[in-house]
């Protein structure tokens, strides 16, 4: 049989009954510094079998919603090649549909755009909630607008709807192009200040359905070390997860990818196995309550840290 995810029995990763879609794309196109995110697909599913099925908040096992892993989605010659390569399987497979949930592993961040655009045709609007260190709306970076460097530019030009959460880094000419979406930036020192706020600034700015995008580069390189282009400041698990938790517990949560994982080598794992668990913390927070996902959820009753009487958190 061929890997799985989490390396479930057959009747919990059966593609015909499962909820969760695991989809592979392997592509590194126009990767600019350091290289390897064509190998992170392939690095999360080798650590993904160490990891518990039972998810310590919620105190459910999170793979009784069915986690398939399908074929990856081959890369192509040229970025334009491959932007359709990507927009066609996903429209062709219906990787999106009611009672479905796909969770995409890259490969560099530009295959966002077109399981964007197919998503949107699907639902006729949809939100981005990009977690990243560098805002990506260059309109062309190289040359290229279809560049790692310009995901979200390209992804505004299918949906005006883009929360960006974690950035620390951008360049004068998105500076200068995009005033809008660098004015309503959710940064790393604005969550230290105050994480309710972000929170509550960030899902207030979501219409919905809602997709998410994470760049791994979100956490600091100390968590997150194998990635492209690291940078300093960045956030970590708890950050992250509790913003997680919070939109899928309110929104429509659709879909997901978690992007730009370029595993170092040799025994250094960190960075694949935070995204892998990244991975089955969106199918345990969207499974337990959010997104288009039927069917009994986790009890909200058992969340650890969860205040039974006032419904938030004790922490």
């Amino acid at each position: 049989m061929s890997r799985t995810f989490l390396s479930l029995s057959a009747d919990r990763c059966d593609p015909t009954t499962a909820r969760y879609r695991i989809v592979l794309i392997p592509y590194e196109g126009t990767v600019c510094f350091l290289g390897g995110t064509a190998r992170g697909p392939d690095a999360i599913l080798d650590v993904s079998d160490q990891m518990e099925h039972f998810d310590e908040e919620l105190l459910c096992d999170f793979t009784r919603f069915g986690i398939a892993t399908f074929p990856p989605i081959p890369s192509a010659d040229t970025p334009e090649q491959m932007f359709d390569r990507i927009y066609q399987t996903v429209r062709q497979e219906s990787y999106f549909q009611q009672g479905k949930f796909p969770l995409f592993l890259g490969g560099e961040h530009s295959i966002t755009p077109p399981i964007v655009r197919a998503a949107v045709e699907c639902y006729g609007t949809v939100s981005v909630l990009q977690f990243d260190a560098h805002t990506d709306l260059r309109e062309s970076f190289t040359g290229r607008k279809l560049s790692h460097a310009s995901a979200m530019r390209r992804v505004l030009d299918v949906t005006p709807n883009l929360v960006q959460v974690g950035i620390r880094s951008f360049s004068e000419e998105e500076y200068q192009e995009c005033p809008r979406q660098i004015e309503a930036l959710i940064t790393p020192r604005m969550l230290l200040q105050n994480q309710e706020r972000c929170v509550a600034t960030i899902l207030d700015a979501l219409t919905e359905p809602v997709y998410i995008t994470v760049d791994i580069d979100v956490f600091d390189p100390v968590f997150a070390p194998g990635t492209g282009t690291p940078e300093p400041g960045g956030l970590d698990w708890f950050q992250v997860t509790e913003i997680l938790r919070r939109v899928c517990e309110v929104k429509n949560v659709v879909g997901a990818d978690i992007v730009e994982v370029a595993p170092l080598g040799g025994n250094n794992v960190v960075t694949e196995f935070l995204a892998a668990r990244l991975a089955a913390k969106i199918i345990a927070y969207t499974g337990s309550g959010g997104g288009t996902i039927s069917g009994a959820p986790c009890s909200s009753d058992l969340i650890v840290g969860k205040d039974r009487t006032t419904g938030g958190n004790t922490r």
